[in-house]
């Protein structure tokens, strides 16, 4: 099947906190909820690791729908028909994945405090390609929540203090390595593999990361909600994990200036507004923009695939022969050197774009 605009089926995913109130809102469930499905996974080609839960097969891939109602997995889209979709510089490079993946998440409860390897480790100690740095883009915080992040090391412990403060779980020691950091939306946040970090309750944010679910756990209880023995330490064992985090000690306004990235105007017309929001630079993997549409807009063609996802506003995007209409919480996928057409309703439309690079 080639079609130069997909539109991707919700893909709820498990995790071990709760959320997703917002995301049935946007999916018109007739009994809206927080649960253990607090993430959709968007266009993703990177299955979710969930140990110590049931499996569920094809958890975290992201699918499609056809003209006839047919499932197709992007994955098996990519693989069949990869330079239609992706670019034949992008399959040259990465192969027929999307070389990063991207979520909504929508937290009830701040998450358990963890960390994700970099890119180094990863290659170097887990035979993957791949660590996990991300970026989180704020869309809201829910009323009667502060919106905040726990975000590296303000009161540094050593090494050997850390092992034991995770080792005995003396939650009270681990909570006083931390300070709040507030956000807001429409706030940008990039966390590097290795910065030990937790995202606060009452968040609803895009995130975007390279493509794996590597993550060390450090605490394994949160409002009853119990990390299994195998999701704490990527299959491997504490001491084995210790190396995976910086213990690099920064103050709160240290990590506001090293983290929470500004915008960089790319282009401006009475149609529309264009930025980045995170450059190839910083990621060495993907990179971000956002769009805003206040009147009919044609989004060029590229060279590279592109995943779009509504932040704010209603309207209808056309691309090829086919025309979608476009809500908050609804995702696309753009093929290689197709040009789209963005027609904002009543309002304008904010668009996130994201892409691989590099």
């Amino acid at each position: 099947m080639k079609q130069a605009l997909l539109a991707l089926e919700t893909n709820r995913v498990r995790r071990n906190y709760a959320g997703g109130l917002n995301l049935d809102r946007w999916e018109c469930r007739s009994n809206p909820a927080d649960g253990p499905q607090p993430e959709d996974w968007l266009a993703s080609t990177t299955p979710a690791v969930n140990r110590g839960m049931p499996d569920l097969p094809g958890e975290g891939l992201g699918r499609t729908l056809d003209n006839t109602g047919r499932t197709h997995y992007l994955a098996d889209l990519f693989r069949e028909h990869g330079e239609f979709y992706l670019g034949r510089e992008h399959l040259d490079r990465l192969g027929p994945q999307l070389g990063f993946l991207a979520k909504f998440l929508d937290s009830s409860m701040r998450l358990h405090t963890q960390v994700h390897p970099t890119r180094e480790f990863s290659q170097t100690r887990l035979g993957s390609p791949h660590g996990k740095l991300e970026c989180y883009v704020i869309l809201g915080v829910r009323p009667g929540h502060a919106g905040t992040l726990r975000l590296g090391f303000q009161h540094a412990p050593s090494r050997a203090a850390w092992r034991e403060i995770i080792a005995t779980q003396d939650i009270a020691r681990m909570d006083a390595c931390f300070d709040q950091i507030p956000v807001e939306a429409g706030q940008v946040w990039w966390v590097p593999g290795g910065m030990v970090h937790a995202l606060g309750s009452g968040l609803l944010l895009l995130e975007v990361m390279e493509p794996s679910d590597w993550v060390v756990r450090c605490e394994f209880e949160r409002e009853g909600i119990i990390v299994p023995p195998e999701a704490r330490y990527m299959g491997r064992d504490l001491d084995f994990c210790l190396d995976v985090f910086d213990y690099q000690e920064r103050t709160t306004a240290e990590v506001t200036a090293r983290c929470r990235v500004e915008p960089e105007l790319l282009d401006e017309s009475d149609a529309h507004l264009e930025t980045r929001c995170l450059a190839h630079a910083r990621t060495r993997c993907f990179e971000v923009r956002r769009l805003w549409v206040r009147a009919t807009h044609t989004w060029p063609a590229a060279t590279h695939g592109r995943l779009f996802v509504v932040a704010k506003g209603h309207g209808h995007i056309q691309a090829g022969d086919r025309e979608l209409t476009l809500r908050p919480g609804a995702r696309f996928f753009l093929a290689a050197r197709a040009e789209a057409r963005l027609t904002p309703a009543m309002e304008p439309l904010e668009l996130l774009v994201c892409q691989a690079c590099g």
